[in-house]
This record gives structure tokens, C-alpha cells and sequence, in this order.
């Protein structure tokens, strides 16, 4: 059985001589590995197709639930070529690709994702801006149920400023209990975060963030994702160790 999806290469990894597993996200059948014979040889049919960031129509051979099926044809449809060029661009996209790659169940569809990534990468190939990267996890943590609350004190309603990140949302002093960490939000920062969480890709072309704004929702979404996501992300450590 073949199947043609439009499908973006989070990453590759060696496999024996000369051949690559190659991991996607698509559109129609979510994050999946599949094998290439060979791309690694000199003339090989693929190219740089199977290379990071690239969006690509690509054909799968192999049964619907088999769990490498083989890749049997890969389009460019764009290359991305730049996003990779730039080693500190591309480590910085790496982390939104792993924290992809750690909220999303293998083989579980979801366009929205897709398209998201899609339209981020698509802004970064024009001009590189960190606001491009937050806003794609921002996106990300609602399409995948993992957004933060920050609709008032979760418990009794009440206006606050303190976001528990054991609770994953705001608790008034009242309604806090012991001495759990918690971040002070500012209600600029609240604001921005969501705003950016309902508004299109392309709105963010028109817009101008306060620097310091712009660091405190980026302080509460790593703190967020570290705490109530996933442990670590490899790639963010590696950025901070350079």
C-alpha cells in the first residue's frame, strides 16, 4: 500500500551503511518514522529532500500500521535552506521541533499542528525573530492540551498575579497552599500571552513586543514547559551550554 502525504523532516538518524530514518510531521498521519535505502550514496534519487526543516510530498510503501514503512518518493517543496545555514537559527528551532516531536503521540493526526509549524518556519525563513518561536509554543501547548491557566485565581476566581506552576494556573494568596514556587506575572505579560494565543500566524508581521514583555512571557512558558511538559529539552541546554 502507498500513501502520499505533504510531510515536514523534524530529523534524521544514521541507519546501517548508507541508509536514514527519517521522522515527520504530516498532516494526515502525524508524527511518523519511515525508511530510506540508501540516500546517503552518491546519486541517490532523494537528495537533500530528507534533510531537517524540509517540506517535502512524500510516498510511504508499506502496510497502514507498519511501523517503518519505506519512503519511496520525496518532492522539495521547500527547502528551507537558510533556516538550516545559520547554526544558531537552526539550534533555536530545534528546540520547538523536540518539544514537537515530546507533546505529540506518534501517528496522531493533527492539521493544526501541522500548519502551525508550516506557517512558523515559513515566517523564520523571512526574517528570524524570537516572538516567531514563542508564539509556536504558545500555539502548540493549546492545540496539545498543555496551556497554562491564567484566568484568575483557578480555585476562587478572585484577580491575581502569581502563576503556580504545580498547578499549571494563577492562585490567589488565599488559595495557595505552603510555599510552591511561584512566577509573578505582570498584567502586560498576561496580556500578550493571550493575545499571541488567538491571533493567525500572520498578524505577527504587524506587530511590535516591549523587549520586556516579551522576556517575562517567555520566562513563564519555558518555566511552564520544563515543570508541567517535559523534564528537559536537549536542545535548550545545549543553546544555554554554548
Amino acid at each position: 500500500m502507498i500513501r502520499t502525504t505533504d510531510a515536514i523532516v523534524l530529523r534524521n538518524r544514521a541507519h546501517l551503511e548508507a541508509d536514514l530514518i527519517v521522522t515527520y510531521l504530516t498532516g494526515d498521519l502525524g508524527i511518523v518514522d519511515a525508511y530510506a535505502k540508501s540516500p546517503r550514496k552518491v546519486g541517490s534519487r532523494f537528495g537533500s529532500s530528507l534533510e531537517p526543516l524540509t517540506f517535502a510530498r512524500i510516498s510511504l510503501y508499506g502496510k497502514e500500521q507498519a511501523t517503518l514503512p519505506r519512503i519511496t518518493r520525496s518532492d522539495i517543496i521547500k527547502p528551507f535552506n537558510q533556516l538550516r545555514e545559520s547554526m544558531s537559527i537552526y539550534l533555536k528551532i530545534s528546540e520547538i521541533l523536540e518539544l514537537t516531536l515530546r507533546t505529540l503521540p506518534p501517528r496522531e493526526r493533527n492539521p493544526r499542528v501541522f500548519k502551525l509549524l508550516l506557517d512558523t518556519l515559513s515566517l523564520l525563513d523571512g526574517r528570524p525573530d524570537p516572538l516567531y518561536m514563542l508564539y509556536y509554543k504558545i500555539k502548540l501547548l493549546g492545540y496539545t492540551g498543555f496551556a497554562p491557566v491564567l484566568r484568575g485565581c483557578i480555585r476562587c476566581g478572585e484577580d491575581t498575579d502569581r502563576f503556580y506552576l504545580s498547578e499549571g494556573a494563577m492562585l490567589c494568596s488565599k488559595c495557595a497552599e505552603g510555599g510552591e514556587r511561584f512566577i509573578v506575572l505582570e498584567p502586560s505579560v498576561q496580556r500578550l500571552y493571550q493575545y499571541l494565543s488567538r491571533i493567525e500566524p500572520a498578524i505577527l508581521k504587524r506587530i511590535k513586543v516591549d523587549k520586556g514583555v516579551l522576556a517575562g512571557v517567555e520566562e513563564l512558558v519555558d518555566a511552564h514547559i520544563n515543570y508541567r511538559v517535559v523534564d528537559r529539552i536537549n536542545s535548550r541546554e545545549f543553546i544555554n551550554a554554548l
